[in-house]
């Protein structure tokens, strides 16, 4: 009788044990022995018995198991985990013993940091040497998977959870963004969350990148890696304001303010304001760091938690398009093309725009002016792209809820649809030329890169870009050419930027533009006949699009103030009506260019800013049921954050921003003050003793008319009792000139004037005849200066009836004197030495310090 044949075992039979069999193949999990031998085994009526027996069943039965039998791993087998559950029991388990690795390390290297700085005196040169040994050797890969689990599942809950699935059409970008708002769903797909694991994976190793870069590691503080637009629009609304209006008393924690410490960051002279969430965030991360932690690190880290939610289309091109801000601090870049690297400027202002707080930036200068102008950019299209995402996320969760039951999106929390507000337009730009404007957009294709589908970018260049010059023939073109840059030279860089040969200096224009996220590039690049390079999801720009319809409104505030109000001329004289109701809901407001918009009408910025976040009129098209709680409560204004751009400090800008910027997420103030060293009177080149003339004035009210007042009885009479020629007065507004103007006219002074309203030819005439000694004086105003820069000839002495605005105008104008004169002309030029009189009040402060230096001026106003 020969020996019985070995088994052979068998694949797994029935429905069940394939699936789980399959399973287990998936997610690479071993079979655990002993669950599979307690598994042959089945409870009966007195005893277990094996269960190794098949019974025979009917095609009805069969048909009927399948239909009920929708997941048959949903809910526990036999009483045994299933192997999801213990796949997620393991991650949790080695995410924590990772953690307890990485804080004994951590706490190792911070002793053995402690211990060099005490040996060594702060030696720097070792800093990276001990980042690469903290951060060697850990895998964070399974600690970013169980995070991600528990974010997206929310508290381990009992194992009959099921899972459904839901389709998401959203990009790669958009997972970190729309995580809090998955929370509120009941269900979620486990492809989405496999996919998930890859992109936050990828995410946790960026941020490692980015450690090994400090010269300190510095870790961040709970919270802090909380999305910025998550936590700034999911607040409920304020409680109901007093007839005050009290902001203070509403929000006691804004009046608290602070100076941060920004040295070894920025230079000494940088003057840095926090006050309100944004100043109690500051000082949580810095209790939290080690003591000898440096400041550029702490901004570094401070800067570190918003870089994890932008999104990601922006993130791979942000390096390329901020690399001149880099080139000027090196220690800035990164090795990994997908990591945001700042500049340190732009470190410290990211924390307080990315957590839409109101920012005051009044130090901008044409050498860090890219540096702003790319963190706006990136902050704009980041806040539209997560919004319209949400938007659309949500329009198909509720068409999915319809699909199912009719009531089931009224059933669902009311709350969680709240997304956007009375209107679309979510944020306005002020500029003050359409030069700026085109700049700007120009600046966010290019941060969009490829991804970006333009509509109407041939109109847009044609009445926004450059203005192209005529050509004629090569002699009369090199001529011309030569003898228009020998003009423009003498103008200034900064003006030829802004009203130069080719700069498009038109000061009324609006615009709107629409971003649709998510849309197929090679189905809009096909429609259009153009060569499809690649295919994938992109970002559609419409320009011109009907503000109602607009995302982005780029305007002049002139522009926009014609365009909103219709004059009624009927016989009651009623007032003007203003259709402003595409501004009610404007959650982010930039003021770029304030320096230059006060030089045309601050008024109209006013009155925009008034416009803004009032009730709409027309609510036939509002969809009430996803407007957010604030605008319904009418307090659109303390969620809505304002950004104002200037290059000095001016006391309209700040009264504006105090009035409008009223945030609840708090403020951040940036200054700079001037050294005696880089006062601009160290650039007068002329021998001329200048003389500041303090004038006594009670209020900011009466500050022109306590000038004129001394002028009249001080400084006129003496020019009238010397008959002084070639006298030069400048006037920096235009509401002083024509009070001195009536003034002259009324002692029946011989005078000729140059203003910014002069044709051309009176200009000109009036010139020659103040260079000839015709006329002894000579009204130049501060605004004819800026747009058009005169060098004007024949001025020996020389009046400021106001300080300048921009500091440079003080010695370019100084050195005027005595320009086009010579003593063989006239008798009566050399008899007089040449002199410079400037009247200042209390209220002129911000000027004399960038004219004087910080420290001269304090004792000047002192008196």
């Amino acid at each position: 009788m020969g020996a019985k044949k070995p088994k052979v075992k068998k694949g797994p039979k029935g429905k069940k044990a394939r699936a789980k069999a399959k399973l287990e193949q998936v997610w690479g999990e071993h079979v655990d022995e002993e669950a599979r031998q307690a598994s042959k085994f089945r409870k009966g009526k007195s005893r277990l018995t094996p269960a190794t027996e098949t019974t025979t069943t009917t095609t009805q039965q069969r048909r009927h198991q399948k239909e009920k039998e929708v997941d048959p791993l949903s809910t526990n087998r036999r009483g045994l985990k299933t192997s999801f559950e213990s796949f997620l029991e393991r991650k949790d388990n080695l995410y924590q013993n990772e953690q307890e690795q990485k804080l004994k390390q951590r706490q190792y290297t911070h002793q053995k940091k402690n211990k060099r700085y005490n040996a060594a005196h702060n030696d720097e040169s070792s800093d990276e040497d001990d980042s690469d040994e903290e951060m060697g050797g850990v895998d964070s890969s399974g600690g970013s998977l169980s995070h991600l689990l528990k974010r997206i599942n929310g508290p381990k809950k009992s194992s009959s959870r099921k899972i459904a699935v839901e389709s998401d059409d959203d990009d790669d970008s958009n997972v970190n963004s729309d995580a809090a708002s998955d929370d509120d769903d009941d269900t979620e797909s486990v492809s989405s969350a496999s996919s998930s694991f890859s992109n936050q994976s990828h995410s946790d190793s960026d941020d490692d990148d980015m450690d090994m870069e400090d010269e300190e590691h510095v870790d961040l503080p709970k919270g802090t890696a909380e999305d910025p637009y998550e936590a700034h629009f999911s607040k409920k609304p304020l409680p109901q304001l007093d007839s005050t209006d009290n902001t203070n008393n509403l929000m006691p924690h804004l009046a608290k303010s602070s100076k941060a410490n920004t040295s070894s960051l920025l230079s000494s002279s940088m003057q840095v304001h926090l006050s309100g969430p944004i100043l109690d965030s500051f000082e949580t991360l810095t209790g939290s760091l080690p003591d000898k932690t440096k400041p550029k690190q702490m901004w570094k880290a401070f800067a570190r938690g918003p870089q994890q939610h932008t999104r990601q289309v922006l993130s791979r091109n942000w390096n390329s398009v901020n690399r001149n801000a880099l080139k000027r601090s090196q220690r800035a870049r990164s090795e990994n093309e997908n990591d945001i690297s700042l500049s340190p400027l732009q470190q410290v202002l990211y924390p307080a725009i990315s957590n839409y707080a109101d920012v005051l930036i009044s130090m901008e200068s044409r050498q860090n002016r890219n540096e702003i102008n790319n963190l706006l950019t990136m902050h704009v299209l980041n806040h539209v792209l997560t919004s319209r995402s949400r938007v659309q996320k949500h329009n198909r969760r509720i068409k999915q809820l319809a699909e199912v039951d009719d009531d089931a999106a009224d059933e669902e929390d009311d709350d969680q649809w709240r997304d956007q507000g009375y209107t679309r337009p979510k944020v306005l730009l002020l500029f003050p030329t359409r030069g700026t404007c085109w700049a700007f957009v120009q600046n966010m294709i290019e941060l969009l890169g490829d991804s970006a589908l333009l509509e109407m970018e041939d109109r847009f260049e044609a009445e926004y870009g450059p203005i192209k010059r005529e050509k004629g023939s090569e002699e009369e073109e090199d001529k011309e050419k030569a003898r228009v840059d020998a003009i423009m030279k003498q103008k200034g860089r900064e003006w030829n930027e802004l009203f130069g040969e080719e700069a498009n200096d038109d000061d009324d224009f609006k615009i709107g533009i629409s971003l649709t996220p998510n849309v197929d590039k090679k189905k809009i690049r096909a429609k259009k006949g153009a060569t499809v390079t690649s295919s994938g999801s992109g970002v559609k720009l419409r320009l011109f699009a009907d503000f109602f319809h607009s995302d982005i409104i780029l305007a002049s505030p002139i522009g926009l103030k014609m365009s909103t109000t219709h004059e009624e001329s009927d016989d009651e004289g009623e007032d003007d009506t203003a259709d402003v109701d595409f501004l009610s809901s404007i959650e982010m407001c930039i003021v770029a260019r304030s320096d230059v918009l006060m030089m045309q009408n601050w008024d109209h910025v006013n009155s925009v800013l008034n416009s803004l976040n009032q009730q709409p009129k027309n609510v036939s098209n509002i969809d009430f049921s996803r407007v957010r709680n604030y605008f319904l409560e009418g307090q659109g204004k303390y969620w809505r954050q304002m950004i104002v751009v200037s290059a000095f400090t001016d006391p309209y800008v700040t009264s504006t921003f105090r009035r409008h910027a009223k945030n609840i997420e708090g403020q951040l103030r940036i200054r700079k003050k001037v050294s005696t060293d880089n006062a601009s009177i160290c650039d007068v080149m002329v021998r001329v003793k200048q003389v500041f003339q303090r004038v006594t004035c009670p209020t900011v009210s009466e500050a022109g008319s306590a000038r004129l007042r001394f002028f009249s009885e001080h400084v006129l009479p003496k020019l009238q009792r010397l008959q002084q020629k070639h006298t030069l007065i400048y006037i920096p507004s235009y509401f002083d000139f024509v009070a001195v103007r009536n003034l002259l006219l009324k002692r029946e002074v011989k005078f000729v004037s140059v203003t910014e309203y002069a044709r051309v030819s009176e200009v000109s005439r009036g010139r020659a005849r103040f260079l000839q000694g015709v006329k002894p004086i000579m009204l130049y105003t501060g605004r004819a200066h800026f747009f058009l820069r005169h060098k004007i000839k024949g001025a020996r002495h020389l009046i400021f009836f106001g300080l300048p605005e921009y500091d440079e105008f003080y010695p370019s104008v100084v050195n005027m004197l005595n320009e086009g004169l010579t003593s063989e002309d006239e008798d009566d030029v050399s008899r007089l030495p040449m002199s410079s009189l400037s009247l200042f009040t209390k209220f002129d402060a911000h000027q004399l310090e960038r004219i004087v230096g910080t420290s001269h001026a304090e004792r000047m106003i002192k008196g």
